[in-house]
């Protein structure tokens, strides 16, 4: 999702949320000074907007990488002119190094290829070099003979700086196969450019600058690996771009690391400018006129058992982890095995298709249901939650719910971030209702619930939804609403029940989208 923010746009995450959207809600739950808390932090948007407005953050994931860059976004003592010279320096000895992998002799001429379109062979096919002085590329079909010199070049170099060797987790929801390492993501030109641009960050940079650099190093990996598509809509070298997974298609696009990371580095620039202008009253895109005397902490903390003292947070806002949707840690490794950060696999709560790994839905329950007792722990009587939910039907709806409602949180308020409608047949074909949709809870008292059976739950949601639509009809959404409010109201504890299974198995749903009585 674009951020319209320079700093949200500096590395990819997944699950960012719209800032606009989460500095209301700073706005509207707390005042300046206050303590707020992002459990599942991600890449850190909340905890900036946060910070920005002058409220003390304490940002949190057991992601280490999710964590370095939570630091990095946050970093305020920081040299970006000494930032660039350390990156002159670094070129002049990077530069000569790729002219070697991506220089070209065609017709004549030296030329520099910016793109290659390589087979799941990895054989080249095409490529495509960039002339001086112009933004357009010229793309050329690679003959017979000179994709065997493309290949025996590669062939025949050795990779002499330090890469990662570490294993993907076997997980055939994310295209990770039994027996691959992170290696097996790039090409051998890729792997021996990253290899040697990361021992030249390590050798000409230091300090938060240095750190810096590697988040422009990480947000470049994908960009110059093998997961990178072409989009044949619009030609067989358009790019894609990587989004989760590490499918490897039947041909993809091998890009000149230097060229990429450059343009990665000035994104970098761009989003740390976009950052601490606003802490130098210098000009009129400073908005936010405000005497900063707040701070942040990153912790990477395992969330059933935070460092936080008990009742010492104002609010607390997190997109929590949304049972299989991503697996987080595993499709991390292709940026934490670069940087040497090892993650907390066991801790993870997620529930993923890896056999290896022994996640299913029970254990995500559980772990859901201790992380939201110290969300209660930490958090001050009478104060604030606010969370986002990315269905409001299956398993892990109900894993969050229930939690909610055995810790003692009443719903204040919902509404929808993101809405999606359906046409009949895609109601008929999904098992999930998808849409972002944002409850705020107040902590109050833990009551003792008595537990309904999923008949008696049935019978009670099948009765609303027909009083509901003798009264007007509804779409799904509305629905989902509703049923939510109940839950909350009613404090029921939700078991084996599927509200979309309800829905159409007694009602009929129009063309116009909307659900009508039979």
């Amino acid at each position: 999702m674009k951020q319209k923010r320079d700093r949200y746009e500096m590395h990819k995450y997944w699950g960012k949320k719209p800032s606009s959207d989460l500095y209301e809600l700073i706005n509207k739950y707390t005042n300046q000074g206050d303590t707020v808390l992002d459990p599942f932090a991600g890449y850190g948007v909340f905890g900036c907007e946060a910070f920005i407005a002058n409220r003390n953050v304490i940002l949190n994931d057991l992601n280490p990488v999710a964590n370095f860059l939570n630091n990095q976004l946050l970093q305020k003592n920081i040299d970006l002119q000494l930032m660039e010279t350390q990156w002159g320096k670094i070129k002049k000895e990077f530069e000569p190094f790729v002219a070697k992998w991506y220089n070209w002799k065609l017709d004549g001429k030296d030329v520099q290829l910016t793109s290659i379109l390589r087979d799941k062979n990895n054989t080249p096919i095409k490529a495509k070099y960039k002339i001086n002085g112009s933004r357009s590329c010229i793309e050329f079909v690679m003959k017979k003979s000179d994709a065997e010199a493309y290949l025996s070049y590669e062939n025949a170099q050795i990779i002499k700086d330090w890469f990662p060797s570490t294993k993907l987790i076997k997980n055939s929801r994310i295209s990770a196969k039994e027996g691959m390492i992170v290696a097996d993501l790039f090409t051998k030109r890729t792997l021996s450019c990253h290899s040697k641009l990361l021992s030249l960050i390590e050798m000409h940079s230091s300090g938060a600058e240095k750190d810096l650099l590697k988040v422009a190093f990480t947000a470049n990996l994908a960009n110059c690996s093998k997961l990178v598509p072409p989009i044949k809509s619009r030609g067989d070298m358009a790019p894609g771009a990587w989004m989760t997974g590490f499918y490897i298609g039947e041909t993809y696009l091998e890009n000149n690391v230097l060229s990429y990371f450059e343009n990665r580095f000035k994104k970098i620039i761009k989003g740390k400018k976009d950052y601490l202008n606003i802490f130098k009253h210098n000009g009129e895109l400073n908005l936010f006129h405000v005497q900063h005397d707040n701070n942040y902490k990153n912790l990477q903390n395992d969330i059933k058992a935070l460092s936080i003292k008990d009742e010492s947070i104002d609010y607390v806002f997190t997109d929590p982890p949304y049972g299989d949707t991503v697996p987080y840690f595993e499709q991390s490794i292709i940026w934490n095995s670069w940087l040497k950060l090892k993650p907390d696999y066991k801790n993870e709560i997620v529930i993923s298709n890896s056999k290896e790994r022994d996640k299913g839905i029970e254990i995500f329950e559980k772990d859901i249901n201790i992380a939201f007792s110290e969300i209660r722990r930490v958090l001050k009587i009478n104060k604030y939650f606010s969370l986002t939910y990315h269905s409001l039907s299956g398993i892990e709806w109900k894993a969050i719910t229930n939690a909610c409602i055995k810790n003692g949180f009443d719903l204040f308020d919902y509404k929808w971030l993101v809405q999606k409608s359906f046409t009949p047949r895609q109601i008929n074909r999904l098992k999930s209702v998808k849409g972002d949709v944002l409850i705020t809870l107040k902590k109050s008292v833990i009551e003792e619930i008595k537990q309904k059976t999923d008949i008696e739950i049935e019978k009670f949601f099948l009765n609303y939804i027909k009083k509901w639509l003798k009264a007007k009809s509804l779409d799904t959404n509305e629905i989902f609403l509703r049923i939510m409010k109940i839950v909350f109201t009613e404090k029921i504890l939700i078991g084996n029940v599927d509200l979309l299974k309800i829905l159409t198995e007694n009602f009929q749903f129009s063309k116009k989208n909307i659900w009508e009585l039979k």
